[in-house]
């Protein structure tokens, strides 16, 4: 018998055993239902502001999205005012919960806030996307009702660039344990493939105690490695902890355990462990969690860019702010695996975090559909309080939200970089502390802090678009050959990020052959040619800058954000997104049709061009014989176009054209009704076909509920409904505009009626709203788990349509 075996064996014997004399388990009670919220002018008590009242509300919820659009107010928050809101939940405190550790747990507020406990101020954040917990053990009032109350504030109009949306919009928790538990964040877990032992890996856990706690007697920690299924597959064996420390917290890092042959975590197979680190305390097991990671391996290198598990691997990402359209920032998990599902169903396979941590569960969803993350810090590293929110300054409170952020993502297999921060290298007060050297000692000094917590990943900072010297493109001779060189900060970092630049990048190379380039921002419009002309062998990848609607960065009214993207904020897919889908998935043989609306409309947007061409797939002109203008998007050789099954001619693919690769024009057609057919071929072959027909006349409203199966089999916390203007035979019909109103059953609250128009006057939260192009999208929140809710749709002209929902 080996000795793993053994050590296997002891460890069930022990958990047998530890089980009969196990201390109350470590609960986590979901704090987020029986809220009430309010608008306010008052920052120091829960007083609504004249006019307003008290609303019940569940979290997560952003009461930003819902404040009416302003003309007058700052286009990059999205034409929404600045407001302040408080929030409070009343409830009992069990006289079970006495004598435990009761921590009250944020994972997130927008933007800043406090938090109060019968009155008492007890915790607080300046970066609502960091969380942080609240010890209220010796606060409650036990047996009794308790009151907490929340202020939290979207800051100044100056405070960030985007839109960040305003209340508690990530999950609160009440966590319940033993007065002997595991701290915050108190596991860390890293796994490495053994030296000179080929197939067996070793995992090191590491875990993190308060140093008071160290006291309260003789203190073990045990670890179990558990499979997807559950099966213990190793141990650690009971491992003494210090007797005493000095420290506010303690590491302790148990024995190596060895795995052999495990299954490894990757974008195909996601395969996920968990590690179940158990606290005994004078031999009664005191407190037990489990923590999930993957068996994978990432290296990096000037010559093939990115490899995981040894694999080359390209990323094709997406850059984007923190937003979920119908809900605005409000983190439900159902809104982001919507997300995530359909960036991989168009090729993407990796998300740089912009520019901020990203909700809890973003992450536990990357690992369960194996899409990569670089996980992003901040934006600027503010010393004037521009683009920083918070009541205090960044350089006094960096260091704790740092750690609260690493500690919070370190385990995530999907995880594969760090990133400290985004385009601040060009100006001094973006740049941290005033050094002269364009971010680099600050970025140094950030590093150091964070390889405490984390050396398994590279570290990064994005690049703006200037030059060493932070020479910019309105600057004099910034595109003469001397002037092109790689910004200080970039050939300090791990991984030299760049966002756009992409012609320069093989002048970079020349000036530094070591540097391992990553194209943390490409313009969606630049289309593919960003892609098709890096040199994707060398390089990391490349993410694709709002490529996905959102909120904010409004280039001006009525335009309520950023559309020169790929997705409308409902997740439909422009039909660019199919030329991108065709590069992205190559191997997968294409075509698609869209139609040309209009001409290209650009702007240029912190020294980049952007913009988006009007297309659509409503193939339709008020008159036979009016003139219409398709693009074919393709990876095949060649399309032949089919007008009512005549030929409108062959066009062959120019792939040695970055700029007209994958895509075909037919310009000034007729338009007939009927169809319109593209037919791919490879070899002569035909191997894929799209077609497009036009509608008749809208007669009726169809109601789709959109399938969004939750990985895990968890229930699905929203539920998504598309409404579609169709005639006769189930056509869509996009160019009717009625009056659509919903009403919804006792079971479930209307979050949303989204109708995808980013030209909106209208708020999200009312039942009814017109129809843009011929649709909306509903979204529910179940009120509990099973059951139906019917939900009545009725349109303008048309006959009302009835559905029972399940939830």
């Amino acid at each position: 018998m080996t000795v793993n075996k053994i050590r296997i064996i002891c460890s069930l014997l022990l958990c047998i055993v530890s089980m009969l004399s196990f201390a109350k388990e470590r609960e986590v009670i979901d704090f987020n239902r029986g809220w009430q919220f309010c608008l306010t002018a008052n920052t120091q008590e829960p007083v609504p502001a004249p006019g307003e009242t008290w609303r019940p509300i569940d979290l997560p919820y952003d009461f930003q999205l819902n404040l009416p659009w302003e003309k007058g107010a700052n286009r990059a928050r999205a034409f929404k005012k600045q407001a302040a809101a408080w929030f409070r939940k009343t409830f009992t405190a069990e006289q079970s919960w006495k004598g435990r550790r009761v921590m009250l747990d944020f994972e997130g507020l927008m933007y800043y806030g406090d938090v109060y406990l019968n009155g008492r101020h007890i915790g607080g954040t300046e970066y609502g996307y960091c969380g942080f917990d609240c010890d209220i053990s010796g606060l409650l009032d036990y047996g009794r009702e308790n009151v907490v109350t929340v202020y939290t504030n979207t800051g100044t109009d100056g405070g960030s660039r985007w839109y960040t949306g305003g209340g508690i919009n990530r999950d609160v928790r009440l966590i319940l344990t033993d007065t002997v538990a595991l701290a915050r964040h108190g596991i860390y877990v890293t796994a490495a493939p053994k030296q000179g032992d080929s197939g067996v890996w070793q995992v090191a856990v590491q875990a993190e105690y308060a140093g008071s706690t160290l006291s309260k007697g003789r203190l073990e920690t045990e670890a179990r490695i558990l499979d997807a299924a559950g099966n213990v597959v190793a141990g650690s064996g009971r491992f003494a902890c210090p007797a005493a420390s000095r420290l506010e917290l303690v590491e302790v890092k148990l024995p190596l355990i060895d795995v052999a042959n495990p299954n490894m975590w990757s974008c195909e197979t996601p395969y996920l462990y968990n590690v179940e680190v158990t606290t005994y305390c004078d031999g009664i097991a005191r407190d037990r969690q489990t923590e999930r990671f993957g068996f994978r391996t990432i290296e990096y290198g000037a010559d093939f860019g990115f490899r995981l598990n040894g694999r080359k691997v390209f990323l094709q990402g997406i850059a984007n702010h923190v937003d979920f359209g119908g809900v605005g920032v409000a983190a439900y998990r159902t809104a982001i695996a919507r997300q995530l599902r359909q960036l991989k169903a168009f090729g993407f396979n990796a998300v740089r975090c912009s520019h901020n941590p990203y909700p809890e569960c973003f992450y536990d969803l990357c690992d369960e559909m194996g899409i990569l993350v670089v996980d992003e810090f901040v934006d600027k590293w503010s010393t004037d309080g521009n683009c920083w929110g918070g009541r205090t300054d960044f350089l006094s409170c960096w260091v704790p939200l740092m750690q609260e952020w690493i500690k919070r993502d370190r385990n995530h297999p999907c995880v594969i970089m760090w990133s400290l921060g985004n385009e601040m290298q060009h100006r001094e007060n973006a740049s941290g502390y005033m050094t002269g050297d364009w971010g680099v000692t600050m970025f140094r000094m950030m590093d150091v802090l964070l390889k405490r917590y984390d050396a398994t990943r590279p570290s990064t900072a994005a690049m703006y678009p200037a030059r060493a010297n932070g020479i910019r493109r309105a600057d004099k001779g910034f595109r003469e050959k001397e002037n092109i060189l790689p910004p200080e900060l970039s050939r300090i970092t791990e991984i030299a990020s760049y966002n756009y630049e992409y012609a320069d990048y093989p002048r970079y190379k020349e000036c530094d052959p070591d540097l391992i380039i990553f194209q943390s921002e490409a313009s969606v419009n630049d289309l593919v040619t960003p892609f098709l002309r890096m040199d994707r062998k060398s390089t990391v990848g490349l993410c694709y800058w709002g490529a996905i609607e959102y909120w904010g960065e409004s280039d001006g009214w009525p335009k309520k954000g950023w559309n020169y993207s790929f997705f409308d904020h409902t997740l439909k897919p422009y039909p660019r997104a199919y030329l991108l889908r065709s590069c992205f998935k190559e191997d997968e043989p294409q075509v698609h049709i869209g139609v040309l609306d209009g001409e290209q409309k650009s702007i240029i947007w912190n020294d980049i061009l952007s913009g988006r061409a009007e297309m659509s797939h409503f193939y339709w002109k008020p008159a036979a014989g009016d003139s219409i203008t398709l693009e074919v998007s393709t990876n095949c050789d060649e399309v032949e176009l089919l007008q009512n099954g005549r030929s409108l001619g062959v066009k062959r693919n120019n792939r040695s054209n970055d700029k007209v690769a994958n895509k075909l024009l037919w310009r000034a057609i007729s338009w007939q009704p009927g169809r319109v057919t593209a037919v791919a071929r490879n070899n002569g072959r035909e191997v894929a076909r799209h077609e497009l027909r036009s509608p008749g006349k809208a007669v009726r409203l169809k109601m789709t509920v959109e399938d969004n199966p939750m990985p895990g089999g968890r229930p699905a916390d929203l539920i998504y409904v598309r409404l579609q203007a169709v005639d006769s035979k189930g056509l869509p019909v996009d160019n009717y505009e009625g009056e659509v109103k919903v009403e919804v059953g006792e079971n479930a609250a209307l979050l949303a009626l989204d109708n995808g128009d980013h030209f909106t006057d209208r708020r999200l939260d009312m039942p009814s709203t017109t129809l843009y192009r011929g649709g909306a999208l509903v979204i529910l929140r179940p009120k509990s788990a099973g059951g139906t809710v019917t939900l009545k749709a009725s349109c303008t002209g048309m006959k009302p349509v009835v559905k029972k929902v399940n939830i």
